[in-house]
């Protein structure tokens, strides 16, 4: 292929005037919403997607792909106004692609496969479907290893790692060199060969190869690869293959087989979020501070996996394990109490190992600490203790009564070490358990672990709830994001984005009731939102949930790993100010909170405990009945004894209920701006409550204020044992 000169900066300027807001909304394989709608899109006069690949300098290239895209029926859509990532082959890469699809043909079959007529429209569909994106995005805000931020038009994340690339370059003075820049595969297989081609109605990447994401479910592509043989066969031998093989939920209303008119039903939930339209899929809301803010529902449910898989060549050199058989052995001296089981029971010695291994939700590399998306882009900027305290996620895998801490430590020239399962302390702080290392995607050899419905990591070592993990790992503050307490937040893309990548990521998806896990809706006047990260918020990380109405809403609190007294905690952010910035009543409201460990009365409902009295969430930090006095105040006051009155007015806080924001946090960026040192953002301490390791606990917020516009930023639940906050002998952190 010919070397491109792209132009991308004057075409950037240009686009910048030209390209329309994108339908902020997942792309999605459903039809219920794909209706094209002939004559409501201006055609471009200027440079688009389709006139790039078929009109441009270099268009002699892509007469394959531009083939295969009208055959499929979307070069109309290329045409158009919009926001686009087109993922192009080159007819080199189509030749090579058809050379293999004819060599992989029954010899009977071969004479059929030698063009590309012989591609069916289907085909093709899938073909184009698999290299469009409905949003833009550039490599050039892309570092690290992972996915892509969007799903393409095949409702697939395409991954990619990244690599040192070299390109032949002069000097000034005309002698040959080699310059290093980033580059990126695609799939493990195809190369990035040119990136960031701006057009005006998105962006165009030239690849090297066709992509082929697979078309199987997970445990299929698992059995694709002879490196992880013994844990596939284990797979089989415990039945979860059927259970990983599941994909979209029949039962969601919106499902073709439900029968249900999509466009009634849309109305009907445009209704319930007291929300206007912008487009079909589109909803303009206020949150009382943010106005017309955009969100969108999930068309279908899915169900997603990441399964975590040991090779067999370290299960042979660390545990002498060389088939099936002897893996099971392993897992019966993990859980001895499920030694005397058929492999297929829940209660298995080796199905509960498999099922620690497994999460309900589909996280690719970059997407395992949703705290530190982009590779942490925004922690760096914002921590002030990076050596301090990881970047961490706390997630339930499919063992019942189990939680995982998946833990990205801090990285510098120094310390670049990668994702831990299982990892407690810092290299600063001094380690207490080293952990499990997942691999990273540049480590994989060209093999494709993304699945139809979900993903594996190669770990190196297997991973064991055992009671050093439940006890000593896990005996810390866990501080459980509110955008990954349900798989559901994260199979449907609603978890994990910023504000500070594509237009696309600034929405919130809204749920319905029943759609959730772990989350049920007491009423139906209960409205929640998952929401972007926006530094702006007074919020950890900038994550929250949005919870409004006049609302009733029962959360599955996360698995404890020991029996114990247990304190449960919850952010708050008063927004004192409110009335002063934009007018209006503070939309915050009053919460009555109530306990229950799953105990159901006579009636089928669950019993529950009220946890105190009604919380006014509008009260300012430095009230009374709160009483947050800023670190930076409280050390003018007395400076020598600074420490010390730290200490004493944080005591005086928690007698209240209540305890002050986290100093590792800067909204702002300026370290005298953490949360800590904001009296309007707090902890709420909700209730301390005896908790079983197998028990399952829920924590119920109810509006007691009759009002539809009251709302609450739900970002974080904190569990934290009583070791922890009633030590005698450490303090809890500050962090």
């Amino acid at each position: 292929m010919k070397r491109f000169n792209l132009k991308n900066a004057l075409r950037s300027l240009s686009a910048a005037g030209l390209v329309i807001a994108a339908v902020c909304t997942q792309t999605s394989c459903s039809d219920l919403w794909s209706e094209q709608h002939p004559g409501t899109y201006y055609i471009n006069s200027g440079e688009t997607i389709a006139s790039f690949l078929e009109e441009g300098e270099y268009k002699d290239d892509f007469t394959s792909f531009v083939y295969v895209l009208k055959k499929a029926g979307i070069w109309g859509e290329l045409r158009t106004y919009g926001e686009h990532t087109c993922f192009a082959p080159t007819n080199e890469a189509f030749d090579a692609y058809m050379k293999k699809r004819y060599d992989e043909a029954p010899d009977n079959r071969k004479s059929h496969y030698t063009s590309l007529d012989s591609l069916t429209v289907s085909e093709c569909d899938t073909i184009a479907k698999t290299h469009l994106c409905g949003t833009t995005f550039f490599c050039s805000d892309m570092s690290g290893d992972g996915a892509f931020p969007y799903p393409n038009l095949m409702d697939r994340y395409l991954t990619y790692y990244s690599f040192p690339d070299t390109v032949p370059a002069k000097t000034k003075d005309g002698r040959d060199t080699i310059k290093v820049k980033l580059g990126f595969k695609i799939n493990q297989v195809s190369k990035i060969i040119e990136a960031d081609d701006t057009v005006q109605n998105g962006v165009v990447h030239i690849v090297e190869n066709v992509v082929q994401p697979s078309n199987k479910w997970l445990p299929g592509l698992m059995e694709e690869n002879p490196e992880i043989s013994i844990f596939f066969e284990a797979v089989k031998a415990t039945g979860l293959r059927s259970e990983l093989e599941k994909y979209v939920d029949p039962e969601y209303p919106w499902a073709p087989t439900k029968g249900r008119d999509p466009k009634s039903y849309y109305d009907s939930t445009i209704s319930h979020f007291k929300a206007t339209t912008k487009t079909d899929k589109t909803l303009i809301y206020d949150t009382g501070a943010e106005k017309d803010q955009m969100g969108t529902i999930p068309d279908l449910r899915y169900f997603k996996y990441t399964m975590f898989v040991v090779k067999d060549s370290v299960l042979k050199s660390r545990y002498g394990v060389t088939d099936v058989g002897g893996l099971r052995n392993l897992a019966k001296t993990i859980y001895p109490d499920g030694a005397g089981y058929e492999d297929t029971s829940d209660s298995s010695s080796l199905k509960k190992f498999l099922m620690y291994h497994i999460l309900p939700m589909q996280l690719e590399y970059n997407k395992l600490n949703l705290t530190g998306t982009k590779n942490c882009a925004i922690v760096e900027k914002n921590r002030s203790y990076l050596d301090e305290l990881d970047v961490e996620d706390f997630y339930e895998p499919m063992l019942p009564h189990s939680i995982m801490r998946v833990s990205t430590p801090y990285t510098d020239n120094t310390h670049a070490v990668g994702i831990f399962i299982n990892r407690k302390g810092t290299e600063k702080t001094g380690l207490d358990a080293a952990g499990i290392r997942i691999a990273n995607p540049s480590e994989y050899n060209g093999v494709d672990a993304s699945a139809m419905n979900g993903c594996y990591h190669y770990i190196d070592d297997i991973l064991k709830y055992d009671t050093d993990v439940r006890e000593n790992v896990l005996n810390t503050r866990m501080r459980v994001m509110a955008n990954t307490m349900s798989p559901d937040f994260i199979n449907s893309g609603a978890a994990g984005r910023t504000n500070e990548g594509a237009a696309g990521d600034k929405y919130t998806v809204g749920f319905l009731k029943g759609f959730c896990t772990n989350f049920e809706a007491l009423n139906d006047n209960t409205q929640f939102w998952v929401r972007y990260a926006d530094q702006s918020f007074g919020t950890w990380m900038g994550y929250e949930m949005t919870i409004r109405g006049i609302y009733d809403l029962a959360i599955k609190l996360p698995n404890v790993p020991f029996d114990g007294t247990w304190e449960v905690r919850l952010w708050v952010n008063s927004m004192s100010n409110y009335q002063a910035t934009y007018g209006g009543a503070n939309p915050r409201g009053i919460v009555q909170f109530y306990f229950s460990d799953g105990k159901i009365d006579k009636y089928g409902s669950k019993v529950w405990k009220t946890c105190g009295i009604p919380v006014d969430l509008r009260i300012a930090g430095g009230d009374a009945r709160i009483g947050n006095i800023k670190d930076s105040d409280i050390k003018k006051l007395d400076e020598d004894n600074y420490e010390n009155n730290l200490e004493l007015y944080d005591k005086a806080m928690r007698n209240r209920g209540y305890m002050k924001g986290m100093d590792s946090y800067n909204p702002s960026g300026s370290e005298d701006q953490n949360l800590r040192n904001d009296v309007d953002c707090n902890r709420k301490i909700v209730c301390n409550e005896f908790m079983r390791a197998d028990g399952t606990y829920w924590l119920r917020m109810r509006q007691v204020m009759d009002t539809e516009s009251a709302d609450f930023p739900f970002c974080f639940v904190e569990m934290v044992p009583k070791s922890i906050y009633a030590s005698e002998t450490v303090k809890e952190d500050r962090h």
